[in-house]
């Protein structure tokens, strides 16, 4: 009995051991292994107080043993669930970076398709224009081109590529008695009378002006319809003349350009279009004023040694609208002593007026510089210049930057200014995306000027079609002293000429509008100061806002960049989020020598969050 006590003894001892292995790693008071351990114990105390039989002890130690194999069974169900949720985890881990790839390869091929089908589409459009420009010099115009329209715009192609050919005929003055009138009646002038054909109902009426004192050159008007083309003719009687001036006029007077008024149901008519002097015309959107003009060509602008030329537009054909009609269609005939030209412009107004310009020049001659899609503004002073801020009206300008985008979807801004000499700033820009003349600051406050009122000047853009090639975007900025002064133009070159007689055909749309194309995620410059410093330096002081960079928080440190072409070296740059007025401020310190080309801009890590800042110092 003793020995039987004994081996029990030793064997509850070892389980006992087990029960507190089990005890440690399952410590939940309802589980099977606690059940276990009590078992165990209570048959330990029964054996050692003697008062146990032997059946019961079997009967215990079965029930120990059952308990323990439900216990094993209930691991390894345990392990195989772990495995099994490890498993389907995997899976479902894989699968979600295959569905990832597949997004990402489809997003690919996607953009990939869409470039190609882009290209594909603007290579059609130029080869529909190739043949229909060359359609129209083997004077073969087909019946659906004329029905379309086309074949008005055919007619001035041939007429214009016949010119090319011929000596220049410089354009007849007006008589003496209509170069009398001077700029003070001219300005008074309006006219009322009436054109053969036009619509009463229809949403554009043309508003003429006759030659003065300094439009002193005729330009011949048509209207066409049907295929008709009729000749408009300006009388004394249809204008507003001084009564001491009219009978000294001749009874038919030559015309020196004309406004194209939109009307809007509900609102008042307004000039959104002028066709005024030279080739220049202008364009604004609705409430907005007269600002920034746009020339058809450019011609040896700012070359040394080479007058510049100024081609004139010699005919017009305006296309009756119908009274339904949002666009007017008209056609232009361009003549100078070193290109000739067939133009066709398309406009709409609206918020941002649009024209569509079909263009199609002829050289008579090499010329050293042919500008595409010329800008026009004034600057006479803004906030580069601090020594004009104590006047009455601290900025007097149409327009205060260029902006253009290049072929990698990078955005520069370079400030203009009014410079002591001449300046001629060159940017490579082969086969642009979009570049204008852009008038940002719309604050009163900045003018202070009711009559000029340069806060609504609009900004123009032009956005080119199809592939202009290779070429470089140039901006002359011309000293002035007064605010009549025409002195920034802003045009593109094309890196090749055409030979004389071969056409050069270009194709881009006119827009003006108050806002600017800058990305709201890309910060934007909104204003450019600059002070003298000491030892020969000059302190630039930048001002960026835009939504990415008012999602920055002030504590994260942004990469200033600036970058000198040119001898010299960048000092104290310092950038700082101002979050008072949202903006951030960039400042830095460079070498007051002219010609410096200075860039900077903001980026965190590699990726840029503002446009390019680019300037050069004036010569």
């Amino acid at each position: 009995m003793f020995g039987f006590l004994e081996n029990l003894k030793n064997n509850l001892g070892v389980s006992s051991k087990r029960n507190s292995v089990l005890r440690e790693r399952r410590s939940h008071p309802k589980s099977g292994r606690s059940l276990l351990c009590r078992s165990l114990g209570a048959v330990a105390l029964l054996g050692l107080a003697g008062c146990a039989s032997v059946s019961s002890v079997h009967r215990l130690q079965a029930t120990a043993r059952a308990t323990h194999a439900q216990l094993a069974h209930i691991e390894f169900q345990e392990t195989r669930l772990a495995h099994e949720l490890r498993t389907l985890r995997t899976h479902l881990e894989s699968g979600l970076r295959r569905i990832q790839t597949t997004q990402t390869l489809l997003a690919t091929r996607l953009a990939s398709a869409t470039d190609q089908a882009r290209a594909a589409l603007i290579k059609a459009r130029e080869a529909n224009e190739a043949l229909r420009v060359t359609r129209a010099l083997n004077s073969a115009p087909s019946s659906a081109a004329h029905a379309k329209g086309a074949w008005l715009f055919d007619k001035v192609l041939n007429q214009a590529r016949q010119l090319a050919g011929e000596a220049y005929v410089a354009p007849a003055r007006a008589p003496a008695a209509v170069r009398a009138i001077g700029p003070a009646v001219f300005r008074t002038l309006l006219w009322h009378g009436a054109l053969p054909g036009w619509p009463a109902k229809a949403r554009f009426r043309l508003a003429f002006k006759p030659d003065d004192s300094r439009y002193d050159q005729p330009v011949a008007m048509y209207v066409v319809a049907n295929k008709r083309i009729l000749p408009i003719t300006l009388r004394p009687g249809d204008f507003n003349f001084p009564g001491s001036l009219s009978p000294k006029l001749p009874s038919s007077l030559p015309a020196a350009g004309f406004s194209v008024i939109s009307r809007r149901r509900g609102h008042a008519a307004y000039a959104f279009l002028s066709f005024l002097g030279a080739s220049y015309f202008r364009v604004r959107g609705w409430h907005e004023s007269w600002g920034s003009w746009s020339r058809a060509v450019s011609l040896d602008t700012a070359v040394p040694n080479r007058r510049e030329e100024f081609p004139t537009f010699r005919d017009f054909w305006i296309v009756i609208p119908r009274p339904s009609a949002r666009t007017l269609t008209i056609v232009a005939l361009l003549d100078g002593s070193s290109v000739t030209g067939a133009f066709r412009f398309r406009a709409t107004p609206g918020p941002d007026a649009r024209i569509r310009v079909t263009a199609a020049l002829f050289l008579r001659r090499h010329v050293r510089l042919l500008g595409i899609a010329p800008l026009v503004s004034m600057y006479l002073r803004g906030r580069m210049q601090p020594e004009h801020r104590a006047t009455l009206h601290p900025a007097v300008h149409y327009a205060d930057g260029l902006s253009f985008e290049t072929r990698n979807r990078r955005w520069v801004w370079s400030p203009l200014f009014n410079p002591r000499w001449q300046n001629v700033r060159a940017f490579s820009l082969p086969n642009p995306l979009r570049f204008g003349l852009v008038q940002r600051d719309r604050r009163f406050g900045a003018y202070q000027s009711s009559d000029a009122a340069c806060q609504k000047c609009p900004s123009l853009w032009i956005d080119p079609h199809g592939h202009w090639g290779d070429g470089r975007l140039d901006l002359v900025e011309i000293p002035s002293h007064r605010a009549t002064n025409a002195n920034i133009v802003a045009f593109w070159v094309p890196g090749v000429l055409p030979p004389p007689n071969k056409p050069l055909i270009v194709r881009y749309t006119l827009r003006s509008g108050a806002r600017h194309d800058t990305p709201p995620s890309l910060g934007s410059v909104q204003e450019t100061r600059e002070t003298p410093a000491a030892h020969g330096r000059r302190i630039f002081t930048v001002y960026f806002r835009g939504e990415g960079l008012d999602r920055v928080p002030a504590w994260v440190r942004l990469k200033p960049v600036v970058t000198l072409r040119g001898r010299g070296r960048t000092r104290d740059v310092s950038l700082v989020k101002l979050p008072s007025v949202g903006m951030w401020r960039l400042r830095y310190t460079v070498p007051d020598r002219p010609g410096l080309i200075v860039k900077a801009w903001i980026r965190y890590h590699k990726k840029p969050l503002s446009e390019i800042w680019t300037y050069e110092i004036p010569r």
